[in-house]
């Protein structure tokens, strides 16, 4: 099994972790499989809880991002999670790990990426991000997961399009504790998407020196 990210679901999961560099932050990654290949064509993040080295996504994020897909995008589905690792590397810990079986359980193929944004958030050199798609095995052992940018031009657009409407679907503040997402100002919403669209120029490279 691979899976292939959209350009703008990456530029969404660093901008997130980049966004809280002191802490961990996560959410969930939405797509569909293909061929055996998951496909990650969006991020969506909520409230939750994190620290230096923890972070616990609210359940009733991934019940209102189902809810949304299933009113919205019928053809879309949760097929993972994502969460940041700052300054520590990309791994599974014993949480990440009990916590994608969990995932698994729901969904046979989901998948989980970590990011460590820490180097690249100062100095923006594509060889400083480092990023890591597991799964786990049913020994609880750590499976790494090849991956590559989604580059075909129809799903590039159509994902782009998917992404730009759910940028608004974040969280009041890093520590709420609210059950709800809520909508930003125009103002936030293209501050992202000129983040993003420095950031995929700079994508391309990367994922062209690590194809699976």
């Amino acid at each position: 099994m691979r899976a292939r990210i959209y350009p703008l679901a990456l530029g969404k999961i660093l901008h997130h972790s980049i966004s809280n560099i002191n802490q961990e932050v996560a959410g969930l990654m939405v797509g569909k499989v293909v061929s055996d290949v998951v496909e990650v064509w969006d991020a969506i993040t909520g409230s939750q809880q994190g620290t230096p080295g923890y972070v616990k996504l609210e359940e009733s994020v991934m019940a209102l991002v189902a809810e949304v897909l299933m009113e919205n995008l019928p053809d879309l589905y949760i097929v993972g999670w994502y969460h940041s690792h700052p300054g520590l590397n990309v791994f599974m810990s014993p949480i990440d790990v009990e916590t994608q079986k969990a995932y698994q359980a729901m969904f046979p193929k989901a998948i989980a990426l970590v990011i460590d944004p820490l180097e690249f958030s100062t100095s923006w050199k594509i060889s400083d991000l480092k990023i890591g798609v597991f799964r786990v095995d049913k020994n609880r052992g750590v499976v790494p997961v090849r991956f590559t940018l989604g580059l075909q031009r129809r799903k590039v657009l159509e994902s782009t399009l998917i992404g730009l409407q759910t940028i608004d679907l974040i969280p009041k503040k890093p520590d709420v504790q609210a059950d709800e997402l809520v909508k930003v100002s125009a103002a936030e919403k293209i501050e992202d998407a000129d983040y993003i669209v420095k950031f995929f120029s700079k994508a391309k490279k990367f994922f062209s020196k690590n194809k699976g």
